[in-house]
């Protein structure tokens, strides 16, 4: 390996170590990850000890999120490992372990720029109005997308450039929105672009399982085809056609992702601006800086329908953020292998919710594996599943 290239693996582990941006994104990744994070780092801290390259070593570990600091580091130890083949080996035996173990990796394309124009909320409004919803006759794909945002900002614009990727596909496409809040916040904002907006009045924590069941129960009709996507997720224009051909061929489920891009705020604008105003079919990993969360579970299922109604949807039991995609995903392979496929995987930037409820425990943490049953029925308007009352004595 070349110089250049293993200073920039060992830069990204030193990112990785250090930014507390890493253990944000998903604590139980960070916390899986950090040893070899750490491993890593404590190479590199022994290969530029006394060397030119100490000083840049310093400054990245001091401010991780510099992203300046990057590039002297890069150049140092580029000339560091070039000096000493000798202590090649054990850093690349290392790397070589960590490339195995690691949930979180980091992607910094070489085309990058953190001074993106900043794309909001208003921005994204005035562009959808420009795109009127486009009948899309009777496909038989749908996409149910659910939401809940009681403040705008960020969320919300994610959703408007994932819905406006959507009316730009190859194949057509049904999309439901179903909104669930004390009150529909979006709905004169998302009409426009979707085939139908369901919104379900409830107040209390966001239940993705139940919307996206109800999404699923309530507007499927002939589609055959499912896709349980995030509103934070932006498609690429042969999104639907390609996962729509992966199903027909295999028949019940599959994730279209390995690595799930999770992109910062300035790659956020850039990638939105290129797909969404101007049109571009794909955004290229190149102009992107990303934390790469390595085999996750959720964010885009696409399920045939029989397969959906055999293990009976998504669990509505579960309540706040976490754990339903790792449950529904469960529940799928018992029936049949769930494919992964190595398709460029972008998650739009915005503040992370609360994963851990006030004692620091999972949401969800008190439901058991795999109990979900089929036989509860899914996608009730009245609300979610409830276990029926014991018989009084």
């Amino acid at each position: 390996m070349q110089a250049e290239a293993l200073a920039d693996r060992l830069v990204r582990y030193v990112v990785l170590a250090f930014d507390p941006a890493v253990a944000e994104i998903a604590v139980d990744y960070w916390e899986e990850s950090r040893p070899y994070y750490l491993a890593v780092a404590g190479h590199v801290r022994d290969l530029v000890a006394g060397t030119a390259a100490e000083p840049a070593y310093r400054r990245l570990t001091a401010r991780p999120g510099n992203i300046a600091a990057e590039v002297p580091l890069r150049r140092e130890l580029a000339e560091v490992l070039a000096g000493r083949p000798e202590r090649l080996a054990p850093v690349l035996a290392e790397l070589d372990r960590a490339a195995a173990a690691i949930r979180i990796d980091y992607h910094h394309g070489p085309g990058y720029r953190p001074d993106a124009e900043p794309v909001d909320l208003a921005l994204l409004r005035e562009w959808a109005a420009r795109r009127p919803h486009r009948p899309s006759g009777e496909p038989d794909v749908l996409v149910v997308i659910s939401l809940r945002d009681s403040v705008g900002g960020s969320r919300v614009r994610n959703l408007l450039a994932c819905l406006m990727a959507l009316r730009d596909q190859t194949w057509p496409v049904a999309v439901t929105l179903v909104e669930t809040d004390e009150q529909p916040r979006w709905r004169e904002v998302v009409d426009p672009l979707v085939d139908r907006y369901l919104f379900l009045p409830y107040d209390g924590p966001f239940n993705k399982s139940w919307a996206c069941n109800v999404g699923v129960a309530n507007s499927a009709g002939n589609a055959r085809y499912l896709c349980i996507l995030d509103a934070d997720i932006l498609a690429d224009r042969d999104f639907v056609a390609r996962n729509r051909e992966r199903l027909v061929a295999d028949g019940h489920a599959h994730l279209p992702y390995v690595n799930m891009f999770s992109l910062d705020a300035a790659a956020s604008h850039r990638a939105i601006r290129d797909r969404v105003a101007g049109g571009e079919p794909d955004v290229p990993l190149d102009v992107l800086r990303s934390l790469v969360l390595v085999r996750p579970p959720g964010a885009c299922m696409w399920i045939t329908r029989d397969a959906y109604d055999r293990v009976g949807g998504m669990d509505e039991r579960f309540a706040g953020w976490g754990g339903e995609d790792d449950d529904l995903l469960a529940r799928l392979e018992l029936h049949g292998p769930v494919r992964r496929f190595t398709d460029p995987f972008l998650h739009l930037d915005h503040p992370r919710p609360p994963m851990v409820d006030d004692g620091g425990a999972p949401f969800n943490a008190h439901l058991e594996p795999l109990s979900w049953r089929a036989g509860y029925g899914y996608g009730r308007l009245s609300g979610p599943w409830q276990p029926d009352p014991e018989p009084s004595r």
